[in-house]
């Protein structure tokens, strides 16, 4: 009888509190076609289904998109209300993204980027990261050896180290997130259950009270578009510092960059994340300034950025 009301109470507290705890469902498919399918079935119907069933009563708020694109994304990653991220796409073959071109390690979305390098940082409080249907295991063991995850001392991440059919994997990756989210319970049918975790939950919100934001260099950045641009990503050494939305032309957008001191800063790129274009990408032109620096972009001489799919700011001596 305590423990019912102190669930209760509990509940009362997330509800008034702005920080929700969401479990969140994003996948980004392109829909196979099967013959005893009709043909408005999508794929992500069964996932839909799958996911709230799981956790349907599981005390956690529920969140599913569809067909996210990389800045839903990196939304989504960076997002202090996310207690678990699942992601879900296909593994794109090599002559489906050009020739020449190894997909092994990438991540492919629906409209054909590489989201592999969005996946390095994530908030710092999310607690579980399954990515289903790429062979993503390696990619997500490298990313913690190589320290991308040293802040999330909480997180648990699962992958498969072979293709796995996306319903099948989500299921999986739903099992083995209970060693992150609370207990798992078997159910009638295929599938369980997802149980809450008072004292996760506790933990999940009071962590976010705590400022422990490491120290950061601050870059200041124009983006001017003289014709529509794509959505882009800023990186420095690989690391993934913003992802900007796709910008109609004659339009002005400013932000602030968060750069970690232990990265080398003369050179930032700004990527398109496609793999393959048979003609140049407009980007945008940007300014990048911080602290009595500046970048200028690698180009020809007319000015023009060198790159199809991305361009490249090297720091001015």
């Amino acid at each position: 009888m305590m423990k019912v009301i102190y669930l209760f109470l509990l509940f009362i507290s997330l509800s008034t509190n702005a920080l929700a705890a969401r479990v969140v469902l994003m996948s980004s498919l392109d829909t196979p076609r099967i013959w005893y399918h009709k043909k408005d079935w999508e794929i992500e119907r069964p996932l839909k289904k799958i996911f709230k069933k799981h956790f349907e009563g599981s005390g956690y708020e529920v969140v599913i998109k569809e067909k996210v694109d990389q800045v839903t994304l990196w939304k989504e990653l960076q997002n202090p209300e996310n207690l678990a991220i699942f992601w879900v796409s296909h593994a794109k073959g090599q002559a489906q993204i050009g020739a020449g071109i190894n997909s092994e390690s990438a991540v492919v979305d629906y409209y054909g980027n590489d989201v592999k390098d969005l996946f390095k940082t994530v908030h710092k409080n999310l607690r579980y990261l399954g990515v289903v249907g790429c062979n993503a295991k390696e990619m997500l063991e490298s990313f913690t050896k190589n320290g991308y995850y040293k802040n999330n001392k909480k997180l648990v991440t699962h992958s498969f180290d072979k293709k796995v059919e996306v319903r099948r994997g989500l299921r999986r990756s739903i099992k083995y997130s209970a060693n992150a989210l609370g207990h798992y319970k078997n159910t009638f049918g295929p599938g369980g259950r997802i149980d809450i975790e008072s004292e996760l939950l506790e933990d999940f919100q009071s962590y976010n009270n705590e400022n422990k934001d490491p120290k950061f260099f601050e870059i200041n950045y124009e983006r001017f578009s003289q014709v529509d641009s794509e959505s882009v990503a800023i990186k420095v050494n690989g690391l993934v510092l913003d992802v900007l939305e796709s910008q109609k032309a004659g339009e002005l957008s400013k932000g602030t960059l968060k750069l970690p001191h232990d990265l080398d800063p003369r050179k930032i790129t700004v990527d398109s994340n496609r793999f393959y274009s048979n003609k140049k990408l407009d980007l945008g032109e940007f300014i990048f300034v911080g602290r009595e620096m500046s970048w200028k972009p690698f180009a020809k001489r007319d000015g023009t950025p060198i790159g199809a799919t991305r361009n490249i700011y090297r720091l001015k001596k």
